[in-house]
């Protein structure tokens, strides 16, 4: 996806995360830094998912530059949560400050996308997903929750349930 940030990305925002195992702070993750890159791929991903769930997978290209700040900074938030929370209960962590930030550039930016392109909402895609109730029937009884795709839009357009 041409809006996917790097693990660079996310470093900028907390560059004092990027210690390796002597505490040297190496400005990015890597293999020897906590997260590692490829676990902060991953909060990547899950940042993605929690857009494109908003907005969809389609984003008009004038809008990327703050779909990469918004899913670095929650990937940024998820790092956070994941690797250091004990410092969050202690006023030891950023997290409520990025979390403040995101939330706050969230709704402005599903805005700034509708506006962009307004047939990408109109056309059923950014919507919330809701989940059919056979989904919600086989979740509750232990089914096991629903796949990522089933989750967020994934460009497909609409779901009926």
């Amino acid at each position: 996806m041409p809006w996917r940030p790097t693990v660079d990305d996310v470093a900028a925002l907390i560059r004092s995360r990027t210690k390796d195992a002597a505490m040297n702070e190496v400005g990015t993750f890597t293999a020897d830094t906590r997260p590692t890159d490829a676990e902060v791929e991953q909060l990547i991903t899950n940042g993605m998912a929690k857009i494109a769930s908003r907005v969809g997978w389609d984003l008009p290209a004038d809008s990327w530059p703050e779909a990469v700040h918004l899913v670095a900074l929650f990937a940024a938030c998820e790092a956070e949560l994941s690797y250091f929370p004990e410092q969050i209960r202690t006023d030891r962590s950023a997290y409520q400050q990025l979390w403040e930030i995101f939330t706050y550039d969230l709704d402005a930016f599903v805005e700034m996308v509708a506006n962009l392109d307004p047939t990408t909402l109109a056309a059923g895609e950014g919507t919330v997903w809701t989940p059919s109730a056979t989904v919600l029937w086989a979740w509750q009884n232990g089914w096991g929750v629903p796949f990522l795709s089933d989750v967020v839009n994934v460009g497909l357009g609409p779901t009926s349930g």
